[in-house]
């Protein structure tokens, strides 16, 4: 240890030795110091002999801009290892040239993108860390325990109800997937009709409540032991279900109704389905999530499809109709000891811990703005947790709005006329094509392996062509790796979410227009591929929310899969009594109507809209009001040990004082426009500059540029003449770099081949004065995308600023006052024939498309 620092000191001039000793050398704890001199990636220091000094006096500004590098590592878990990044100089070029070597070019081409998901559990071995895989097993057996049992526990409800009126009565044995004739009869079909109509409506209604509260709960607390919860009520069902068979003369069949109430308790089928979705989301990154929502599906579908089949074949094997529901009792209990004791847990305790700090927050400003008794009645409202699908407040637009309520709708019309409507087209086909009980059921699970093949098959393939290579593309060019984040829906969301409801829309046409099997089963296959609608609705609708808000939101969604539950099969079966042998075809109409609207809706979907919800201590004020920086000695804590101790309120600290912008977004972004004040004068310096304006805040402006550098290249200045950076006050200063930030999203969204900023690179500088090459004396920013290749070295664009190609002003004042200053920084002046000045019509058009895409990103 104690040669440690010698070591640093010496790094440099042994490179190769320090090299091969790197992979061995650890630092016996998992801290790395990159403020301190010397340190690169290649020569890591312990930081635990640098810590900073024990203060007892107030920290001020300066002590804390010193301190920030040291004081975010101090704020690292000790539980995760940080990837050690590269800290480049002045000297360090920004992009990698376009004479980069062979060797660099492959050395780029293997960057993975990076994604925090899953940062929490790095380090840890297999077993504990989560994937989509855990589930797929699992939720296959869950979904056969739902699906295997609808059929038998009707003719067992019919059965219990002869033998409570004859007891010495013997009936014949039922067998799944054949035609009973004991079952075909008006007394079943009324019976079993009403009794499932009653025991939906339970199940359904409680579990459209209960739904909710699990998902909210399960951002604070985690995914699995929730999810196991959803089989704790099957378990009581399925429990009481054989009593009933086993005792009848004892235990009524009406006492089914109980395991139905049980079963909605504990959320039932919706909640085991949304709290797989939302494992799925926490584990899997933006771009892959679309895929794991289809296996999901695909599980979904073959439990549902087959579950039957292989429930009546098993009825068959053993000659006891009650065996089944002992195998589905099993099924139930294995699903829930898996989930809770094998499954890893997708959410990590640092992050339920933040989402329970964050909710006590919550409640603790809602009770302060509000009395206690409308606080009460607040959370008595049962539709309360849909408020989630209009959110309010910081990092919300009018545009996320639009996009939760039309992917809400389209979702809860995906899945609640699919899952109405199956049972009307099987009696459809028994009373048109006259097709027998194994005929429908060759029909319905065609049609379910059609789905599964497209979930698991085609579309993994899709999203490899249309998303993953073309990122890989990006990544090999820009020569970094982009960070992954929820960023809304892209392009190919979109695209694949209509094509799945065009082919519910044709598919369902021609169920009307078919007047052969064969094309009636053709249609059907059509359909097949509608599957992909609701798996890629519910990714995309994830990817809108920060992540400890996923539960919440699939919560929702929830309570209304519930209620579609509850509510479809009345219409789909009210439209289906009133219309046989007049126009059987009219329940098709109804469901081409239905989906019709969802493909309506998808057109008001926007693309990379996002909730920027911000952590709740860059949301706290930094600056009093009176404008000054303060920070008192009971603002920061001087406790020796607590400051070891506690790094968490050392990084609490240097994250107020350091990222103003974040603590000043919340206001500025509230009040954005895409355009200056109604008949408003904005002015650069002495110009008027009000048409080249595309993007107008509290304090600042954004306009296009007269003689942009490259495309792209554009100004934020403050709406005051100030003529130098320390003359901003620490609201303006605040407000322009805020501006600053959504200015880069917007010329990524326009210039980079993504419309994620970390797809490319920026330069942003300012010219601090005339001797740094300031020609209009108002402060201003440059703001220039930068992609590969765009210069012929990449730190061209500083010599350019500081010569004539960045002479701001210069075309300004020939063109209004006919003196042109000199530009500044010790550059000698440049011709520069060939960039000419644009038109006034030029910069307009580049200003409308630029307003125009901030009306798409919420900014309106």
């Amino acid at each position: 240890d104690p040669l440690l620092p010698g070591l640093i000191t010496l790094a440099p001039s042994f490179p190769t030795l320090i090299h091969l000793l790197r992979p061995s050398w650890r630092c016996p704890r998992d801290y790395r110091d990159p403020s301190y001199p010397g340190f690169t990636s290649r020569y890591p220091s312990c930081y635990a002999q640098h810590l900073p000094p024990i203060r007892t006096e107030p920290i001020q500004k300066a002590d804390l801009r010193a301190y920030v590098g040291r004081l975010e590592i101090m704020a690292k878990n000790d539980n995760i290892h940080e990837e050690e990044t590269a800290i480049a100089n002045e000297a360090t070029h920004l992009l990698p040239s376009s004479s980069a070597s062979q060797d660099e070019i492959s050395e780029t081409s293997s960057i993975t993108p990076a994604w925090d998901g899953l940062k929490d559990f790095e380090g840890l071995p297999w077993w504990r860390q989560p994937s989509v895989y855990w589930l797929l097993g699992p939720y296959v057996i869950f979904t056969l325990a739902f699906g295997g049992v609808v059929v038998p526990k009707l003719d067992l409800q019919y059965f219990a109800d002869q033998h409570s009126h004859n007891p010495d009565k013997v009936f014949m044995p039922v067998l799944l997937g054949t035609d009973n004739p004991q079952c075909q009869i008006p007394e079943v079909s009324a019976n079993s009709a009403k009794f499932l109509l009653v025991m939906g409506l339970f199940t359904g209604v409680l579990s459209a409540f209960v739904t909710p509260k699990i998902g909210h709960l399960s951002d604070r607390y985690g995914r699995t032991r929730l999810m196991a919860l959803a089989s704790v009520g099957g378990v009581l069902n399925e429990f009481i279900t054989i009593l009933v068979a086993r005792y009848p003369d004892v235990i009524d069949y009406r006492w089914l109704l109980l395991g139905s109430i049980f079963d909605g308790m504990t959320g039932s089928f919706t909640t085991g389905s949304i709290m797989s979705q939302s494992y799925a989301s926490d584990c899997t990154p933006p771009s892959k999530r679309a895929v794991s929502m289809g296996y999901i599906h695909a599980c979904l579908f073959a439990g549902l499809a087959f579950g039957p089949l292989l429930g009546g074949y098993f009825v068959k094997w053993t000659g006891s109709l009650l065996s089944i529901f002992y195998v589905v009792m099993g099924c139930h209990f294995a699903f829930m000891l898996f989930v809770w004791l094998v499954v890893p847990e997708s959410l990590s305790g640092r992050r339920q811990l933040i989402a329970r700090e964050k909710h006590e927050k919550e409640k603790e400003m809602r009770s302060q703005t509000s009395s206690s008794w409308v606080a009460t009645l607040q959370n008595a409202n049962p539709f309360a947790p849909l408020k989630i699908l209009r959110p309010t407040g910081p990092g919300t637009s009018p545009a996320l709005r639009r996009n939760l309520i039309a992917l809400a709708i389209d979702d809860t019309i995906i899945l609640g006329a699919s899952m109405s409507a199956g049972a009307v087209i099987v009696l459809y086909c028994g009373l048109v094509w006259h097709w027998d009980t194994l005929e429908k059921s060759k029909f319905v699970s065609l049609i379910s392996f059609v789905r599964v093949v497209i979930l698991m098959g085609i579309f993994p393939i899709v999203n490899y062509f249309g998303r993953t290579r073309p990122a890989a593309r990006r990544r090999r060019e820009s020569g970094a790796a982009a960070v992954e984040k929820n960023n809304g829906a892209d392009e190919l969301d979109i695209i694949v979410l209509r094509v799945a409801l065009v082919s519910d829309v044709v598919g369902s046409l021609g169920y009307v227009f078919a007047h052969s099997s064969g094309v009636f089963v053709a249609s059907g296959m059509v359909t097949a591929l509608g599957g992909l609608g609701s798996a890629t609705g519910q990714a995309i609708i994830t990817k809108h929310v920060p992540s400890e808000r996923v539960g919440q939101l699939l919560g929702a969604i929830g309570m209304l899969h519930a209620l579609a539950r509850v509510f479809g099969p009345v219409l789909f079966n009210g439209v289906y009594a009133l219309t046989a042998g007049r126009f059987d075809q009219a329940i098709f109409v109804l469901l081409a109507s239905f989906f019709g609207i969802a493909l309506t809706m998808s057109f008001t979907i926007k693309p990379h809209v996002v909730w920027e919800d911000q952590p709740e201590e860059e949301r706290q004020p930094l600056y009093p009001t009176n404008g000054t920086l303060t920070l008192s000695s009971d603002q920061v804590p001087i406790d020796e040990e607590d400051q070891l101790r506690s790094p968490f309120n050392w990084s609490m600290i240097a994250s107020r004082a350091l990222a103003s912008t974040k603590s000043r977004s919340v206001a500025a972004r509230s009040i954005m426009t895409s355009a200056g004040a109604a008949g408003r004068t904005i002015k650069f310096g002495p110009f008027e500059v009000t048409n080249q304006v595309f993007l107008s805040t509290p304090h600042s402006f954004a306009l296009v540029n007269l003689k942009p550098l490259i495309p792209g290249h554009v100004l934020v200045c403050p709406h005051k003449p100030h003529k130098r950076l320390t003359d901003l006050t620490p609201e303006e200063t605040a407000d322009l770099f805020t501006t600053v930030q959504l200015t880069q999203r917007l010329m990524a969204r326009a210039h980079f081949r993504t419309p994620e900023p970390e797809s490319g690179s920026f330069s942003i500088a300012v010219q601090d004065g005339a001797d740094a090459g300031q020609t209009v004396p108002h402060v201003h920013v440059h703001v220039v995308p930068r992609t590969a290749g765009d210069m012929e070295t990449t730190d061209a664009v500083y010599v350019e600023l500081a010569s004539e190609e960045g002479n701001v002003g210069g075309a300004l004042w020939d063109r209004e006052l006919g003196a042109r200053p000199q530009p500044g920084g010790g550059m000698s002046q440049v011709d520069d024939e060939d960039r000419e000045p644009r038109s006034v019509e030029e910069m307009m058009e580049e200003t409308e498309q630029y307003k125009a895409m901030l009306k798409e990103m919420g900014i309106e």
